[in-house]
């Protein structure tokens, strides 16, 4: 391999160029009949099964949102009614204890 290299290194620039730009075309011929034929064999399949099969990203994004908000409901609950037995239980407080007023003092 080392000599035929050299061969090619010996020989002037436009021959070099040549061969290249041949043995560029037989490379990319072969990858395109590759690619070529396997696009019979994609293509082949039947495809409404596999769209059926398919998860739509939208689908997808709107159940995790609703999985978001059952999981954040089931682990705090209902907030509207915390906040309600909240403001309940500070009137009952209120009623039973004294409020005192403090101002703030500051020292000099």
């Amino acid at each position: 391999m080392r000599s035929y290299i050299k061969k090619l290194q010996s020989k002037s620039e436009n021959t070099r160029k040549q061969i290249f730009f041949a043995s560029l075309v037989v490379c990319m011929s072969f990858v395109s009949i590759i690619w070529v034929s396997s696009l019979g064999y994609k293509f082949s399949k039947n495809n409404e099964v596999k769209t059926e099969n398919d998860i739509k990203p939208f689908a997808l994004f709107g159940k995790s949102i609703s999985d978001t908000y059952e999981n954040v409901t089931a682990s705090v609950g209902n907030v509207s009614l915390q906040k309600k037995e909240v403001e309940n239980n500070k009137e009952i407080k209120v009623e039973n204890e004294k409020v005192i007023d403090l101002i703030p003092v500051e020292y000099q």
